[in-house]
């Protein structure tokens, strides 16, 4: 939202302001459920987010939508996607995880993009397996259609 929207409305300017000030301020969350959590610093504790953006982020027995990290501490944590420089997981569950380093005890995971990966990380789709698949789906479909033209010629006529 640009500042022309916001100077219609002053509540909105101030949201804007506030949401500003305390960008480099901690954030606790504890047995709550929120919407969005923005902070230098979040920690959430048997709570729910659904848009978490931290520079670090401590999650116990929690779960969000969406979050976005310089750095994720997780015990005992489920999340949509994970954007983030460096997760360290006891137990993660995640859709999506895209990290630089990845290190945990038990991290599961649907898609996977990682630079450096430690520990017991589980993915059913890594970019890797997606390259090895379709790669062999093109080596099958060449095979296929070499065989099927060759089939083709010897059972035709001879003229």
């Amino acid at each position: 939202m640009d500042n022309d929207a916001l100077n219609g409305n002053s509540l909105d300017e101030y949201a804007a302001r506030v949401s500003q000030q305390l960008s480099g301020q901690s954030a606790n969350v504890s047995h709550s459920s929120v919407e969005r959590v923005e902070s230098g610093q979040v920690s959430l504790r048997d709570s729910f987010a659904q848009h978490v953006q931290a520079s670090a982020i401590y999650m116990e027995d929690a779960a969000a939508g969406v979050l976005k990290a310089g750095s994720l501490e997780a015990k005992e944590a489920a999340i949509g996607v994970v954007l983030a420089e460096s997760v360290q997981a006891r137990t993660l569950h995640t859709g999506a995880l895209a990290a630089k380093e990845v290190e945990g005890q038990e991290i599961r995971t649907g898609l996977l993009f990682a630079v450096n990966i430690r520990g017991d990380v589980y993915s059913a789709i890594s970019p890797a397996a997606g390259l090895a698949i379709g790669a062999g789906l093109a080596v099958g479909y060449f095979l296929t259609r070499l065989a099927w033209n060759m089939a083709k010629r010897r059972l035709s006529p001879v003229e």
